[in-house]
C-alpha cells in the first residue's frame, strides 16, 4: 500500500483530573453453545455473494433462550466460481483472498456509487485501456493530497506494460482523506458478470491530511466473463461490544448507592454483564494551619486506612482532596458529612480543619456488555431497551 501522510494540525489532548472515581461492576455468566456450518449467503449491504461461516449461538439468560447468528467471511472460493478471488497489491509478488487484519468488523457505511470526493477508481484489462485511463486521470481531483504526478504515472506505465496485461488486469484506487482515515483493500468479490473491489476505511481521529493509493492486480483467468467493475468503500469499526445508557435523574441516588445488576434488566436479551461508573464525590479537608510533614503523613495514614474513603487526590500541608464512598451520597448532597464519618477524629481536633464540598452534578454511566457482539445486536438491544422502558434509564 502506498501511504502518504503529512501532519497539518496538531490535535489537542484534553486531560480531565478527578481525585478518584468509583467503578461498580456486577457480572453474571451465561451458558452458550455454538455450532458452525458452511452456507452461501447474499450480502444486502454490499450487493455481492460471498461464502460465509454462519455461527448459531444459543444464549440462555434468566428470562429466555434465544438464537442469533453472526457472519464471518471465510477466505475460500465458492464452488460455482463466485465469491472472493485472489488479488495482489504488490504487482503480483504476493496473492491473498482477503486482508485479515480484522477478521470481524461492523460496517457503518458503504458507498458503492464510485463517486466520493477525492476518490479516483478505474480498471484496465489491456495496456491500451491502462494508457487511456492514465491520460484521463493525470490531473488531480479537486480534493487531493500528494496525488501521483507525471513522473509517477509514467513509471506505472513502464511497470505495468504489455506483457503484464497478457495474464493480468488491474484496478487503480486513490482516496484523499481530510484526516488520518486508513484505507485498505479487504477483498475482491466476483458475482456473476460483476467484480467488486471492497475497500475498508477507519474513520480518522487525527487532524492530518492523508491519501491512500492501491493498484490491485487480479488474474484474467479469475475474471473471465466479467463485464462490470465496481467499488465499495466501507467505513468500519471493531464489533460493537456494549450499549451505554444513563440513569434518569430521579433514580440517580439509587444507582449511586446500590448500583445495578443483571436482575434489574429483566427481559433484556443478550445481556452478559452490567457495570456502573459514577463520578467522584469529592471533599476537601482544609486545615486551619500549615501542617508539618510528619503531621501531614500521620493524617494521610489514617485517611488511607479509612473504609469510607475511596481515594486521596491532591495533597498539601494546607489541604487534602479526598473521594468518599457512594454510601455517603445523601450526606454529600446535603453537605452534612463530617470528618467523624470518615475516620477516627481523635487524630485531629474539630477546630483544626473545615470541610469543603466540591460543587458537582452527580453523573453515572451504565455499560451493558453484550454476550454476542456486533452492530446488529447493538441496535437490537437499543430497540429492546426502548420497548422495555425501564424507569431508571433516561430516555
Amino acid at each position: 500500500m502506498s501511504i502518504k501522510v503529512h501532519i497539518i494540525i496538531v490535535s489537542f489532548l484534553s486531560v480531565f483530573f478527578l481525585a478518584g472515581c468509583d467503578l461498580n461492576t456486577v457480572s453474571t455468566s451465561s451458558t452458550s453453545t455454538s455450532t458452525v456450518s458452511l452456507t452461501e449467503v447474499s450480502s444486502n449491504t454490499d450487493q455481492i455473494s460471498t461464502e460465509m461461516i454462519t455461527q448459531s449461538t444459543s444464549v440462555s439468560t434468566q428470562n429466555s433462550t434465544y438464537t442469533t447468528t453472526s457472519n464471518i467471511i471465510q477466505t475460500t472460493d465458492n464452488e460455482d466460481g463466485n465469491g472472493q478471488i485472489s488479488f495482489s497489491t504488490d504487482a503480483g509478488a504476493n496473492w491473498i483472498l482477503a486482508d485479515d487484519r480484522m477478521i470481524e468488523f461492523d460496517i457503518w457505511d458503504s458507498n458503492q456509487s464510485g463517486d466520493l470526493p477525492g476518490m479516483v477508481f478505474f480498471y484496465a484489462t489491456s495496456y491500451a485501456e491502462f494508457q487511456d485511463e492514465v491520460e484521463i486521470n493525470r490531473s488531480a481531483p479537486l480534493y487531493s493530497y500528494l496525488y501521483p504526478d507525471d513522473d509517477e504515472w509514467n513509471g506505472l506505465l513502464e511497470q505495468y506494460d504489455e506483457s503484464f496485461f497478457e495474464d493480468n488486469a488491474l484496478m487503480f484506487y486513490y482516496k484523499f482523506e481530510p484526516n488520518y482515515s486508513e484505507n485498505y483493500v479487504y477483498n475482491v468479490v466476483k458475482d456473476g458478470n460483476s467484480l467488486t473491489l471492497n475497500v475498508n476505511r477507519y474513520e480518522g481521529g487525527w487532524a492530518v491530511l492523508s491519501s491512500w493509493k492501491e493498484i490491485v492486480v487480479v488474474s484474467k483467468a479469475d475474471i473471465n466473463g466479467i463485464t462490470e467493475f465496481n467499488i465499495a468503500v466501507r467505513t468500519i469499526t471493531e464489533l460493537m461490544t456494549s450499549v451505554t445508557v444513563y440513569p434518569s435523574d430521579e433514580y440517580m441516588r439509587e444507582v449511586f448507592v446500590n448500583g445495578l445488576s443483571i436482575s434489574d434488566f429483566e427481559g433484556l436479551d443478550n445481556l452478559e454483564s452490567v457495570s456502573v461508573w459514577t463520578s467522584s464525590l469529592m471533599v476537601d479537608i482544609v486545615f486551619n494551619e500549615t501542617l508539618s510533614a510528619d503531621r501531614l503523613n500521620e493524617i494521610l495514614q489514617h485517611l488511607n486506612q479509612s473504609d469510607s474513603i475511596i481515594s486521596i487526590g491532591y495533597t498539601s500541608n494546607t489541604w487534602i482532596r479526598t473521594s468518599v464512598k457512594n454510601d455517603f451520597f445523601d450526606e454529600f448532597m446535603d453537605q452534612s458529612l463530617t470528618l467523624d464519618d470518615l475516620f477516627d477524629t481523635d487524630v485531629i481536633s474539630v477546630d483544626d480543619y473545615s470541610i469543603e464540598f466540591m460543587d458537582i452534578t452527580p453523573i453515572a454511566v451504565i455499560t451493558l456488555e453484550m454476550a454476542i457482539h456486533g452492530r446488529n445486536y447493538y441496535e437490537a438491544m437499543i430497540n429492546q431497551l426502548e420497548e422495555l422502558d425501564y424507569p431508571f434509564i433516561r430516555d
